[in-house]
């Protein structure tokens, strides 16, 4: 089920009912709109059946930087679904590394060993690989190949 799907949105946030959710974040600006992040993945990752922990795929590439107060509120988030989820690959675009340390730091302070930051689709697929099925695998490469830098 899609949600926020349009660019002109902050974030787009995808699951067909299987385990991998897909996120692509384009800004966020404000803590509020950081807290309807949290809380719209939260309610994706609920809908994910079976006893089989979710596996995100989080696309920051469009992102410029956050500001302190949506850092602060991610922070929270990781931490928050560290219990929730089995596997997570974040990307970013590496000639951005103004958010590639911004990313390292959250990252890091949320402590949660299979979350990993990573530049190429690759890369994060290898990193999901262990926990997805052919078929999603497939899904989170349409996605990443989905993305193009403006």
């Amino acid at each position: 089920m899609p949600s926020r799907s349009s660019s002109r949105s902050p974030y787009s946030i995808h699951t067909d009912g299987r385990r991998l959710v897909e996120a692509r974040v384009f800004h966020l600006r404000t803590r509020e709109d950081a807290d309807g992040y949290s809380e719209l993945l939260a309610a994706h990752v609920r809908r994910v059946p079976g006893a089989d922990y979710p596996v995100l795929l989080a696309d920051h590439r469009p992102v410029i930087i956050y500001p302190q107060a949506v850092a602060n509120r991610l922070v929270e988030l990781f931490q928050d679904m560290n219990t929730r989820l089995d596997r997570v690959a974040i990307v970013a675009s590496r000639s951005n590394a103004t958010m590639v340390f911004q990313l390292e730091k959250l990252i890091r302070e949320a402590s949660h060993a299979k979350r990993r930051l990573f530049f190429t689709s690759e890369d994060a697929l290898e990193h999901l690989s262990p926990s997805l099925t052919s078929h999603d695998l497939q899904r989170a490469r349409t996605f990443l190949d989905g993305y193009r830098a403006a």
